[in-house]
């Protein structure tokens, strides 16, 4: 959002607080408590074991900023709340877009202190450096399966728009790389009833991806093949492979890439891209600043370094590409003779 306001200065400098009032109704489950049963106060100090008059307080500010209403029943979820939360996704992937958020978040603190810091704010605090979301799945399977559920979730109108995007004219096989849960390939699969489709994803995500395949009764048509994008090896023989929102590029992997197409395969990326070498993208703004806390020369490549990139690795590469949705780059190439 842009400013336009006093007030909305005051709000925002504000918003750390009401952002972590907000995230800590979603983590603790309160909000879907009280879709079930309006609760008093006391009741949900009581409930969620909130020392002293802390939560009294917390119930207040949740009230202010309109995700609770306060009744002679007790605290009950706001229309807004019901709206534009709870009818929109699990409890489960709420839960995980706020730990995500508050993980993600940690390095702002002191920020004007350390701003200038000219290597990692996050060392400069004393504080571990933060995993990425990769690292975080490899480390534990049980956040690898509600993330991959989430986005599963999360996910299903960008698959179902993107399933109408491709010429998919002789395409059979696809590989859809960094895919996690499958969501795209299932969309295209239930349009394309002759194709088939391996997801290439880490194996905690490959597990979970192979649970909801079955659940969805596409088991059948679509594999789960677990790799490490730096060091591991892809399966081969494909007409297509899909790149959507994995933020992975260079030369190597597109080496791979290339190995894995057949003859005049072709390669399709669907990702954000910086406009220039020191503007994040449009719609990644905020998610750069935060990792150029941890690494200062943090970047997206631009269009024309993929480009380079991928007529490096042996791809037949043209000047033009299309747009998608809200700052989505669209990039078609096919396999050229020589790798």
């Amino acid at each position: 959002m842009k400013l336009s306001t006093k007030d909305d200065v005051y709000f925002l400098m504000n918003s750390t607080t009401l952002s972590a009032a907000l995230g800590s109704a979603i983590e603790t489950g309160l909000l879907w408590q009280l879709a079930a049963k309006p609760m008093s106060a006391v009741e949900i100090t009581q409930t969620l074991n909130l020392p002293g008059k802390r939560g009294y307080y917390w119930l207040q500010v949740l009230e202010e900023l309109g995700i609770l209403q306060n009744s002679p029943d007790g605290y009950a979820p706001s229309s807004l709340t019901r709206e534009a939360i709870l009818d929109v996704h699990s409890q489960a992937s709420w839960q995980h877009l706020a730990l995500d958020e508050r993980e993600r978040s940690a390095g702002v603190h002191d920020l004007p202190l350390l701003i200038r810091e000219p290597g990692s704010i996050w060392a400069a605090r004393g504080l571990a450096e933060p995993k990425d979301y990769v690292e975080k799945m490899r480390a534990s399977p049980a956040r690898a399966r509600e993330f991959t559920r989430m986005l599963f979730e999360v996910h299903q109108p960008m698959a179902n728009q993107i399933a109408e995007l491709p010429d998919m004219t002789g395409v059979e096989r696809m590989m859809d790389l960094g895919g996690g849960s499958g969501v795209i390939s299932m969309a295209l699969l239930r349009k394309y009833p002759a194709l088939t489709s391996t997801v290439v994803d880490i194996e905690q995500v490959c597990v979970a991806g192979r649970e909801i395949a079955q659940e969805e009764e596409l088991s059948g048509r679509i594999a789960y093949h677990p790799a490490n994008f730096a060091d591991g090896e892809f399966p081969s023989g494909f007409d297509l492979v899909l790149q959507c929102d994995v933020g992975v590029f260079g030369v190597p992997l597109f080496q791979k890439i290339w190995r894995a197409l057949k003859p005049g395969g072709r390669l399709i990326l669907v990702e954000h891209f910086s406009p220039t070498e020191n503007d994040a993208p449009p719609t990644r703004v905020e998610w750069t600043f935060l990792d150029s806390l941890r690494d200062p020369n943090f970047s997206f490549p631009t269009l024309d370094q993929v480009r380079a990139q991928l007529a490096q690795a042996g791809f037949d590469v043209s000047p033009e590409h299309s747009t998608f949705g809200k700052g989505w780059i669209i990039l078609q190439v096919r396999k050229g003779r020589a790798s």
